[in-house]
């Protein structure tokens, strides 16, 4: 029997559907007998992880690991189970240790690591755990063997047209409609698995490899189908790592959505939206799209292209800011504050000032500044080596203070980001998210809203951000922010 363990990384309440784990539970569905353990619902979930391999034959762990908050929690609580429960075969799957294979592997309580997708790999790999143990003929797997590490092929990216509909009966699905900006009932999906994109600071790419696979319209309609009829769906957030990629698709899929009445989400890339027709922006205006959330990046064009952004310039920023607002659909622009290595104020003060601008053009647009936090290759990536930048070894060292800031985003480890360039950034951050409160994910009373503005408007006018020490209390007491959840 399989236990899937999807580790906390979201505030109370706010927890999307376990889309990783329940991809590899589509899989085993019928012809496998598994469990879920969803840290985001159960918030105290090692004692039920504990007490379910206690009672049931359980004799693998699969692990859902993301950095941040999840990384953390898994490594916590893997390690508990380990010692109490040393026969249990632990496999870590997701983002965290696709990119930090060997370190996770050189930690006593984690078994496997399946790098990439699991469709095909996980089944095989419970098979030979039961069987064989020819571990050598899983793809996708990285192992010990003995002194050295295996790193089996990978198989080519999987076509989510074959895996079954989710297993939404084996989880209470009322425990994730969230309500958001888009509905009341808000259920997350993912309509496609990958990217063909290059950006050099964004894990999907170096998991991924710039592939990218999607399902049919006609696929991706029956899900959100079900979720409305079955689960009472009134919103959907589609996290894929870029929904828009083929106009043909998305206009067929709004088409077909057109009579569910239902307001939706999603992430687009700025130069390919550009392209879009204004045909097809009406129709998704029709269909219910409400926000697309962007990779703005920086304010800098040389930063852009150092990031391997492609043709996306700081003036397409702007004009795709005026092309939502025409349409109607509000804007999400996301910002890596901190990763010029060379002109790292410019680039700070070239992205704050883009972010008034695009305030300026639509009032409505939300902006998400974060620090800049490297992934393992690129070319930032390799100055941030040169300057002195060195991975844990192993999960013990991830798991201390030093790293857990690295996860969290509090210590870059860049050689560049100075203490004072560093607290610039996070007392704008302050200034900004009191003026500007991102609120899509949660309801927030408006006198919340009401005093944030009134203490933070000074500052955000006159764009004085030194020592924002009480809107930083305020955020704590009226938002829970700043929050201990992001990762990359």
């Amino acid at each position: 029997m399989t236990l899937f363990y999807y580790p906390q990384n979201t505030p109370p309440k706010l927890g999307r559907l376990p889309l990783s784990t329940l991809a590899l539970a589509a899989v085993l569905e019928g012809k496998e007998e598994y469990d879920f353990v969803d840290g985001n619902v159960q918030r105290n979930p090692l004692p039920l992880i504990l007490s379910l391999l206690e009672k049931n034959p359980i004799d693998v762990l699969a692990v859902s690991v993301m950095p941040g908050t999840q990384m953390l929690n898994a490594i916590h609580h893997t390690k508990e189970i380990r010692r109490k429960f040393p026969n249990v075969k632990i496999v870590w799957g997701g983002y965290f240790p696709s990119m930090h294979t060997e370190s996770t592997l050189n930690s006593e309580y984690v078994d496997f690591v399946l790098r990439g997708q699991g469709e095909i790999a996980f089944p095989k790999l419970l098979e030979e755990i039961r069987g064989n143990k020819n571990y050598s003929s899983v793809p996708n797997i990285s192992y010990r063997n003995g002194n050295t590490f295996q790193h089996n092929p990978e198989l080519p990216i999987y076509d989510p047209n074959e895996r079954p509909l989710l297993p939404y009966h084996r989880v209470n699905m009322d425990d994730y409609a969230i309500p958001t900006f888009v509905g009341k009932r808000t259920f997350a999906h993912e309509s496609s698995v990958g990217c063909p994109h290059k950006c050099n600071f964004c894990g999907v790419v170096d998991v991924f490899h710039s592939r990218w696979k999607a399902e049919t319209p006609e696929r991706t309609f029956e899900a959100v189908k079900l979720l409305k009829e079955k689960y009472g769906m009134d919103g959907i957030e589609f996290h894929d790592s870029d929904f828009f990629i083929s106009e043909e698709r998305v206009v067929e899929l709004c088409e077909k959505m057109l009579p569910l009445n239902i307001q939706w989400w999603s992430e687009g890339r700025i130069d390919e939206m550009l392209r879009y027709k204004k045909e097809t922006w009406k129709l998704m205006e029709r269909a219910g799209l409400k926000m697309i959330f962007f990779g703005a990046e920086s304010g800098l064009d040389e930063t852009l292209q150092m990031m391997d952004k492609g043709r996306v310039t700081v003036a397409q920023t702007k004009e795709i800011a005026e092309v939502c607002k025409q349409y109607n659909v509000q804007s999400e622009f996301s910002f890596v504050m901190g990763s010029h290595p060379t002109k790292t104020e410019e680039d700070i003060d070239a992205t704050i000032n883009l972010m008034y601008e695009l305030e300026k053009i639509n009032p409505n647009s939300q902006m998400h500044p974060f620090i800049y936090t490297p992934v393992p290759f690129g070319n930032i990536y390799d100055q941030a080596v040169e300057g002195g930048l060195r991975y844990p070894k192993n999960l013990d060292e991830w798991a201390s203070h030093e790293w857990e800031m690295y996860t969290l985003r509090k210590n870059p480890h860049t050689k560049w980001l100075t203490k004072k360039l560093f607290n610039k950034i996070i007392n704008f951050r302050a200034v900004h998210q009191s003026y500007y409160p991102k609120v899509n994910d949660k309801i927030v009373a408006k006198w919340k809203l009401d005093v944030l503005k009134i203490f933070s408007s000074w500052r955000y006018k006159a764009k004085f951000f030194n020592g924002a020490y009480e809107l930083r209390l305020l955020l704590k007491l009226l938002l829970n922010s700043p929050s201990k959840n992001e990762s990359f």
